[in-house]
């Protein structure tokens, strides 16, 4: 944190020619605990204008449009303008978040900040893409989701506790969803509400996209004994609906229990 003060003061130093001097804003403590936990907050002022950074500390990018939601919050909170600081944006992302007039400083390559009428570019570092991708706390949170036709609004402790899962992993789904852009995410004083107004086939069809399959391997078994593996596939879709039982039975395994399952001569492949 501190060698991103440095860079963002060395910066703003070479390209405007003043000093600045980057200070930590005390109000930060009365922000939501998700912000506080992906944010650093300093204050500092430009021009005559006192601003709030909010500096990205997360490892991977997550959407303008989640970026400018929490920049909206800060703002709403220190009744100040916020600009959005991290070490380096990809270009796609770059661009819809001057679309979005969200204030952002790259240090060392772009400073933008509309209402100061500075857009400041140099280059830009070459980021790779990464394809995000859930994790499997948030395909339980979908499929929860899915599987029920009420439409409430969940927070991350309800949520949890439903689907067996700690409040931190459940944290990091309803962080996933906002990344993605899927779903309404509020805040009410320091909890977080998450709503699916997309239902049914509409939301698959929305998140498919990020899903993985759990199934590392598929073995066909010559012989079964008493298998204690639970039903999956069709089968265990057989179980729950009106779908005829499939010729062969479909078992799922952890990676642990299948370890042991030929060992004690349960299976034979």
């Amino acid at each position: 944190m501190q060698k991103m003060i440095h860079q963002v003061e060395k910066y703003v130093r070479e390209i405007l020619g003043i000093p600045v001097t980057l200070l930590p804003w005390e109000n930060s403590a009365g922000l939501p605990q998700y912000l506080r936990e992906r944010y650093r907050f300093s204050s500092m002022m430009v021009l005559g204008t006192d601003f709030i950074l909010m500096v990205d500390t997360a490892g991977e990018e997550q959407s303008p449009a989640v970026t400018g939601k929490h920049a909206e919050m800060v703002q709403s909170r220190g009744r100040l303008g916020v600009i959005y600081v991290r070490n380096a944006v990809t270009s796609y992302n770059r661009k819809r978040l001057i679309e979005r007039k969200v204030p952002f400083i790259v240090p060392g390559n772009q400073m933008y900040i509309p209402t100061l009428g500075i857009d400041l570019r140099e280059h830009f570092k070459a980021l790779r893409e990464r394809k995000l991708v859930f994790s499997p706390s948030t395909h339980a949170l979908l499929l929860y989701v899915l599987l029920r036709k009420e439409a409430d609004t969940l927070t991350p402790a309800e949520t949890a506790h439903r689907l067996g899962y700690s409040p931190m992993s459940m944290t990091r789904a309803f962080d996933e969803l906002e990344r993605a852009d899927i779903g309404e995410h509020t805040a009410v004083g320091k909890e977080r509400h998450l709503h699916f107004p997309e239902k049914g086939r509409h939301l698959w069809e929305m998140v498919l996209p990020y899903l993985t399959t759990p199934v590392r391997k598929r073995l066909y078994v010559s012989e079964a004994g008493k298998i204690n593996g639970n039903l999956a596939g069709q089968s265990a879709l057989a179980r729950y609906t009106m779908l005829s039982e499939p010729k062969n039975k479909v078992f799922a395994f952890s990676a642990e229990d299948w370890k042991v399952g030929p060992k004690s001569g349960e299976i034979k492949e």
